[in-house]
């Protein structure tokens, strides 16, 4: 008599905590799922934002501006300026004794 008691209360106690581990099993999926979801759902307006700015580029305007900064407008002033800049001391010495009268150049 008290072993089908005790039987059916440890039953009872197995019937228990497997209800309670499914709950506890079925709590944690949820949850996991539903984070999953928010974090997917976040991706994908970040993409569909993202996509959207991608389709807005415009090549045209956007190879005329990569031209355009490689000439810039005052571009030939700033080669002048470099070749003045450049000369060798050899040129140098040269133009200031012909600017002095005292070299002749052939």
């Amino acid at each position: 008599m008290d072993a089908t008691r005790t039987s059916r209360h440890l039953e009872e106690t197995i019937d228990n905590f497997e209800k309670q581990k499914i709950k506890d099993i079925k709590n944690i999926f949820s949850e996991f799922i539903t984070i999953e979801m928010l974090f997917h759902g976040k991706a994908l307006e970040v993409y569909t934002a993202a996509y959207q700015n991608i389709q807005k580029i415009d090549e045209e305007e956007d190879i005329e501006i990569f031209r355009s900064s490689l000439y810039p407008p005052d571009y030939s002033t700033r080669l002048d300026i470099v070749r003045a800049n450049s000369k060798s001391p050899l040129q140098r010495s040269i133009s200031a004794k012909c600017v002095s009268g005292t070299g002749q150049v052939s």
